[in-house]
């Protein structure tokens, strides 16, 4: 199983970032039988995008074929993404460092994802 964690510099010992699309870094966590196996820091790309990271950044997730989605907080088109494409979405603690909430995941305590919206300045992102 692949996990990616939403993260500021990444690691196991890193708290979840609450923001999914605008996470700097992914930790991209290896699971088998239960146990982390393999964990691997990667840029976000869409941390820095003026418009549309959650979706660029639910896409990178698909393209490194990741079975789960772990941050704070997730927009409703990233979310919407990750589901299309058969990723579990889930929500935890930023309080929660990655470890904890990988393992969280695994014994089933963690809650479906937390969505989000732009904060309602509609299409135009309040710049209209």
């Amino acid at each position: 199983m692949r996990i990616i964690v939403s993260t500021e510099r990444g690691g196991l010992d890193d708290r979840v970032n609450p923001a999914f699309g605008r996470a700097p870094t992914f930790t991209l966590v290896g699971v088998d039988d239960g146990h982390i196996t393999k964990v691997q820091v990667v840029e976000n790309p869409g941390y820095n995008q003026s418009r549309g990271a959650g979706v660029t950044a639910a896409q990178f997730c698909i393209d490194r074929g990741v079975d789960v989605v772990i941050s704070g907080h997730f927009g409703p088109n990233s979310a919407a993404v990750l589901q299309a494409a058969g990723i579990k979405v889930t929500s935890a603690s930023p309080t929660m460092t990655v470890e904890e909430a990988v393992k969280a995941f695994l014994r089933g305590e963690l809650t479906t994802a937390v969505f989000r919206s732009g904060g309602g300045h509609g299409r135009s992102g309040g710049r209209g």
